[in-house]
């Protein structure tokens, strides 16, 4: 069992954005990606926690880049585990490109809930041997509290069909989308997104019908997505000019 688990990419154009970049959306995707393949390798992932009825989720995820893969490019993504307790397990990555130059880190803190119920169903059933927590370094910071986000015209939302994912919540790159896409072209034209946060507080479900808040200052645009007042999900946004 490794400690370390790494996969090798190559950005085709239908997977750019119109930047010519790894969207953020697509770099959240190959996260979970590797994050579920790696756990597959510790006997911690889908094939032994299905029949406990158990499943791994995201609650928190953190993306700082220094410069994004660029459409036609090879990139790798490390990932590790860097600690748990009993509620959650803390899993980091790297982004790479060809020659090893560090093109950004991501941090995550998952939590194991009962697929039947959907609570927290903490890791305490799971074999977590200490022997498979990495002491690689992830030197980005840790997500701080995300504040509260209010303003007078939401942006409103119902969520379909498409945003369901296999455990039948809301699926977590499908928030991610909803945030992005409240930026206009024009916007991310100008901008270059540097850091990235999300926590992910409630589920939200099929027919959902959701408001989009947003707050923006200094390069720094926060969010929250509520459902009849209950937060689902709080995101802020750093860019810089490119």
């Amino acid at each position: 069992m490794e400690k370390e688990y790494k996969k090798t990419y190559f950005l085709i154009p239908g997977e750019a954005n119109a930047q010519q970049e790894m969207p953020l959306t697509l770099l959240a995707s190959k996260v979970i990606e590797i994050a579920t393949e790696h756990a597959n390798t510790l006997d911690i992932g889908y094939a032994n926690m299905d029949g406990m009825n158990l499943g791994w989720v995201l609650s928190r995820l953190t993306v700082e880049m220094v410069r994004w893969p660029k459409v036609n490019e090879h990139y790798t993504i490390i990932t590790w585990i860097e600690r748990w307790n009993k509620h959650f397990s803390e899993r980091n990555f790297e982004v790479q490109d060809k020659d090893g130059n560090t093109l950004g880190f991501v941090r995550t803190v998952w939590m194991v809930i009962n697929t039947i119920t959907h609570e927290n169903a903490g890791t305490s059933q799971l074999n977590l041997a200490d022997g498979l927590i990495s002491t690689r370094e992830c030197p980005i910071d840790k997500q701080a509290k995300l504040k509260i986000v209010e303003c007078e015209n939401p942006v409103s939302y119902t969520f379909a069909y498409t945003d369901i994912d296999f455990y039948r919540h809301v699926n977590t790159v499908r928030y991610i989308s909803l945030l992005v896409n409240q930026f206009t072209m024009d916007d991310s034209d100008r901008n270059i997104l540097r850091r990235f946060e999300i926590a992910f507080m409630s589920e939200g479900k099929y027919g959902d019908r959701v408001d989009i808040m947003r707050q923006s200052s200094d390069g720094v645009t926060s969010f929250a997505i509520r459902c009849n007042d209950k937060p689902l999900v709080r995101a802020r946004f750093s860019l810089m000019s490119r």
